[in-house]
C-alpha cells in the first residue's frame, strides 16, 4: 500500500498525525535462492571490506583471531533454537539485541565462508521475527534494534535471498519498523542514548527498503536529519559522554553505523551524505576519552549506569579507522587475544572495520573534558602494565542516567583497581519492586537505592545526606596534571559555604586534598573509597593489599578517625549485594570556625 510521504514525515516531528495502514505480513514459505544482481549496494561495509578481509586476516594476528572465532561462534550457535515474542520486564529489547547478533554473525560467516548452512540458519531466524506480531513499539528502542538487525542481514544476503524472502523481509521491515514511526518520534527528539539509537536504527530501515520505497524513505531522512544532532549535542564541548563509556559504546555505535551507512548508500561513492555526523562538536574527540577512560587493569572509569568490564565497541574501532588512530584499538587487542569481545552484536562490523595500520603516535597521557560530567584522567604510562592511572569526576545527579557521584575518584596501580565505583543496578530488579528509577527528581525513590546515592561513591558527604539531585559541581584543570573541583552546588545548600577536591597526579603518588568553608561545627564530614582489597588501619594511615600488591593511603587532618566499612550485603530489599566490596571512611568535625581539610596521599607499597 503507498504511504503517503507528508503522514510519514509528521509521525516523527512534533506535530504528530496516524499513519496510513500497511499490509500484514503473509505466511512465509520454502522458496529457493535466486540470482539476482543486487539493487542497492551492501550497508556499513564496502565491497572491499569483504573482498579483503583474508589478507587483512593474514597481515594482522590479532585480526585473524578474532575473525575465526566468530566464525567458530557462528557454527557453534547453528543449535539454537529460533527467538520468540517473548516480553522481559515489559521489554522485547534482550530478544532484539540477541537476532542482531545472531543474524549479522551469521549472515558474515555466509559472506565469508560462502557456506549454505549460514545463509539458511540466518534467513530461518530473519523469517522468524518477521512473522512476529509486532516488534513491540511501546517501547521503541526494542523496534529499533530490531529493524537494526534486520536491515543489516537483509542487505548483506541480499542476492542470496528469493524475492519472496525479500518482500516477506521488506514488508515486516516497512510495516513493524518504519510504520510504527509515530510511537517513537519523542525519541528523535531526545537528547539521551535514545535518540541516537532510534534515528540510526530507523535510517538503517529506510535505505534498506529505500529502493521499494523511495518516497518512505526520503521522508524518514528527512526527519531523522532534523532530529539527529539534538542527541549528539551531548559530546559538547570536548567529548566527555554524559551517561559513562558503558552508553558511550551504545549511542556511538549508533552514530557511526548511521554515518556508515549514510556513507556507503551513496551511488557516487561520496562522502558528504553522512550529513556532517562526525563532525559533530565533541564526536571525534570522544573516542579519545573512550580510550582514557580504561584503565591498566582494563576496567572502565565507570561513572553513572557503567559497569567495570569493558566492551569491544564497534564505535571505537570505526573511529579509530577513520581519524587514522590505531592505538584507540590498542587495549581491545588483549581483548581480543583473550577471547573476549565475541558477545558484542555488532562484533562482524569490528572484524570488517579494523584498521589495518597498527601502533601509530603515542596518545598523551592525561585527558580532561567539560560538558555536563566534567572529568579528568591521568596515567604514567599507555605500555606498562603497573602504571599509576587517576580518574575523578564533577557534574552530578542532574542528568540522564546520573549518580550522585560529584567529586567520585577511581584508582589503578599494578594492573590492579584499588578506588572502585559500584556502578549500575540491573535496572529491572527496581523496576520490579517499585523504584521510580527514571524520576531524576529531588525526593524520587531512585536516589534511595544504594549504588546511586552520594553514600556509595568516593566523595565527600555531610551528615549522612544525600547530595542535591540538581546541583552540578564542576572542574577546573590549574595544571596538565593538577584539577580544582568546586563541589559547593553538589552538596545540599546551607551545608557548607564553599567545598573544593583538589587532585594532583604526581610522578610516584596521587595527592588528593579537600576543604570545606561555613560548614557547621557540630556536623560530620564524611570521606569514602570503595575497594576490594584488604584494609589495615595503623592511626592515620590505612595499607591495602591485593593479589600480592600494596598500596598505602595517608592521611593528614585535625581530629580524624577512619574507618572500614563492609558494605558487602544489601542495604535494603532492593539493593543488589557489592561482593567483597568494602568502605574506607574517613570522618572529622569542623572546627569552629566551620572549616575542615583533609589531605589524602595515595602511594605504593
Amino acid at each position: 500500500m503507498p504511504f503517503n510521504r507528508r503522514e510519514v514525515l509528521a509521525a516523527m516531528l512534533p506535530a504528530t498525525a496516524p499513519l496510513a495502514g500497511c499490509g500484514s505480513m503473509q505466511a512465509v514459505v520454502e522458496s529457493p535462492p535466486t540470482e539476482q544482481v543486487q539493487a542497492h549496494p551492501p550497508l556499513l561495509a564496502s565491497e572491499s571490506d569483504w573482498s579483503s578481509l583474508a589478507d587483512r586476516c593474514k597481515a594482522d594476528p590479532d585480526l585473524g583471531r578474532f575473525n575465526a572465532a566468530l566464525l567458530a561462534r557462528a557454527r557453534s550457535d547453528m543449535a539454537l533454537p529460533s527467538l520468540e515474542h517473548t516480553l522481559e520486564d515489559g521489554r522485547l529489547l534482550g530478544v532484539s539485541r540477541e537476532f542482531i547478533r545472531r543474524s549479522l554473525q551469521w549472515a558474515f560467516a555466509y559472506r565469508v565462508t560462502r557456506e549454505r548452512v549460514f545463509l539458511d540458519r540466518a534467513r530461518q531466524e530473519m523469517l522468524a521475527v518477521a512473522a512476529f506480531s509486532d516488534w513491540h513499539p511501546d517501547h521503541y528502542l526494542d523496534l529499533a534494534e530490531m529493524t537494526t538487525g534486520m536491515a543489516i542481514s537483509y542487505s548483506w544476503l541480499f542476492n542470496d535471498l528469493s524475492d519472496y524472502d525479500r518482500a516477506a523481509l521488506r514488508t515486516a521491515m516497512v510495516d513493524k519498523g518504519i510504520a510504527q514511526a509515530r510511537k517513537g518520534h519523542i525519541t528523535f527528539r531526545s537528547t539521551n542514548n535514545w535518540n541516537q539509537v532510534c534515528i540510526g536504527g530507523m535510517v538503517l530501515g529506510a535505505l534498506a527498503v529505500e529502493d521499494d520505497e523511495p518516497a518512505l524513505a526520503a521522508d524518514l531522512l528527512a526527519a531523522a536529519h532534523q532530529g539527529v544532532f539534538i542527541g549528539l549535542k551531548a559530546y559538547r564541548p570536548d567529548g566527555v559522554y554524559p551517561e559513562g563509556p558503558d552508553y558511550w559504546s551504545y549511542g556511538s555505535s549508533y552514530t557511526v553505523l548511521l554515518a556508515a551507512a549514510l556513507r556507503g548508500n551513496n551511488r557516487d561513492g561520496s562522502t558528504d551524505r553522512d550529513w556532517g555526523l562526525l563532525d559533530a562538536p565533541g564526536f571525534k574527540r570522544s573516542a579519545e576519552f573512550y580510550a582514557h577512560a580504561i584503565g591498566p587493569s582494563g576496567k572502565y572509569f565507570n561513572f553513572a549506569d557503567s559497569n567495570e568490564g569493558q566492551e569491544l565497541p564497534c564505535a571505537i574501532v570505526y573511529l579509530a579507522r577513520e581519524l587514522d588512530q590505531p592505538a584507540l584499538v590498542t587495549a581491545k587487542r588483549q581483548m581480543i587475544r583473550d577471547r573476549q569481545g565475541l558477545s558484542d552484536r555488532f562484533a562482524p562490523l569490528s572484524v570488517l572495520w579494523w584498521p589495518t595500520k597498527t601502533g601509530g603516535n603515542t596518545a598523551p597521557t592525561s585527558f580532561s573534558g567539560q560538558g555536563a560530567q566534567p572529568l579528568a584522567i591521568w596515567r604514567s604510562s599507555w605500555s606498562d602494565p603497573n602504571a599509576w592511572w587517576f580518574a575523578i569526576k564533577a557534574g552530578g545527579a542532574a542528568h540522564s542516567h546520573a549518580h550522585m557521584d560529584a567529586g567520585s575518584f577511581v584508582l589503578d596501580l599494578d594492573g590492579l583497581r584499588w578506588a572502585k565505583d559500584l556502578g549500575m543496578q540491573d535496572y529491572s530488579s527496581l523496576e520490579s519492586r517499585g523504584i521510580d528509577l527514571w524520576n531524576m527528581k529531588p525526593g524520587s525513590s531512585r536516589w534511595r537505592v544504594f549504588r546511586l546515592s552520594a553514600e556509595a561513591h568516593n566523595t565527600l558527604t555531610l551528615d549522612g545526606q544525600a547530595h542535591s539531585a540538581r546541583g552540578m559541581a564542576t572542574l577546573r584543570m590549574v595544571a596538565e596534571r593538577e584539577a580544582l573541583i568546586d563541589l559547593t552546588p553538589a552538596l545540599l545548600p546551607g551545608q557548607v559555604t564553599r567545598a573544593t577536591r583538589r587532585a594532583r597526579f604526581l610522578d610516584d603518588a596521587v595527592q588528593l586534598d579537600d576543604e570545606l568553608l561555613g560548614a557547621r561545627p557540630d556536623s560530620t564530614v564524611r570521606w569514602a573509597m570503595a575497594t576490594e582489597a584488604e584494609v589495615r588501619l595503623e592511626g592515620t594511615t590505612a595499607f591495602l593489599a591485593q593479589k600480592g600488591k600494596r598500596l598505602t593511603v595517608q592521611f593528614e587532618g585535625n581530629a580524624i578517625q577512619l574507618d572500614v566499612l563492609d558494605i558487602s550485603a544489601p542495604r535494603r530489599d532492593f539493593d543488589q549485594p557489592n561482593p567483597n566490596v568494602r568502605q574506607l571512611v574517613v570522618s572529622g568535625k569542623p572546627k569552629a570556625d566551620g572549616s575542615w581539610k583533609l589531605a589524602t596521599r595515595f602511594s605504593r607499597g
